[in-house]
């Protein structure tokens, strides 16, 4: 029988963009773990930001760093396997964008390159940091220098570990395309207002959309791609839902109906 996991980007796509509470998706996310489905967070937080949320959800592996690592739980601590460039590089890269834009950096890690701003102006830090092939992402408390590819990297390490035949990768802005993009079955969670980020989008024009933000579209928009393979139920789609999610629309409208 085929192995599903599903990867999931955290704020403002599994937890509430505001709040970070998990809502609906707490009761989805028990059904998964009844069901033999791993849930994974791909995120930029650290592992201090993380481990809260990993204990209160119940997860044991993790993407996190913006895939500059992967964290696995281990008798109730966690291994941290770094999976991005080595720490020298980052560095490198940081005193790059210090000496190009006159800012100064504070970096709180030397292996995962979480900072924080002491002085400068955070645009022309990320327009460095382009420059240099890398992206600064806002984690909740600290920003992160990334590669637009060690998401998808540490994704795909992962998904052969985990022994995942179908992927299903959730996510609701563009610095989750790296991910999305490698999955068998994307996700796309609308921002407040309802609708998807145009530019995720474009970067994967054939993801679904959920019905409604976080959390209740993400709890919404996987029970029913879960329900409608048969790995799930053994053999046969579960709960006898009509139809699979072969358009985007039709997660919008089955959440409607139900």
């Amino acid at each position: 029988m085929a192995r599903l996991t599903v990867f999931t980007a955290l704020d403002g796509t599994l937890l509430d963009a505001h709040t970070l509470d998990a809502g609906a998706a707490r009761a989805t996310i028990a059904r998964l773990r009844n069901l033999g489905i791993p849930v994974v967070p791909v995120t930029a937080m650290t592992l201090g930001e993380l481990a809260p949320i990993a204990a209160d959800l119940g997860f044991d592996h993790a993407i996190i760093e913006g895939g500059a690592a992967i964290a696995r739980r281990n008798r109730g601590g966690w291994d941290v396997e770094a999976c991005g460039l080595p720490a020298e590089t980052l560095l490198d890269v940081v005193r790059e964008v210090e000496d190009r834009t006159g800012a100064n950096l504070f970096v709180h890690s030397a292996g995962e390159i979480p900072f924080t701003i002491e002085s400068g102006d955070l645009d022309a830090v990320r327009d460095a940091a382009a420059d240099a092939g890398f992206s600064v992402r806002r984690g909740r408390r600290f920003l992160h220098l990334c590669r637009e590819c060690d998401e998808g990297q540490a994704f795909t390490r992962l998904r052969e570990e985990l022994s995942c035949d179908v992927a299903i990768a959730v996510g609701s802005t563009l610095a989750d395309a790296g991910f999305l993009s490698r999955a068998n079955i994307a996700i796309i969670v609308p921002g407040a207002n309802g609708e998807a980020d145009s530019d995720l989008l474009a970067k994967v024009p054939h993801a679904h959309i959920a019905p409604a933000p976080a959390p209740r579209g993400w709890a919404a928009a996987v029970e029913r791609v879960v329900r409608d393979r048969p790995e799930a139920s053994g053999g046969r789609a579960a709960g006898g839902l009509p139809g699979s999610v072969s358009q985007r629309s039709s997660i919008r409208g089955i959440a409607r109906s139900a």
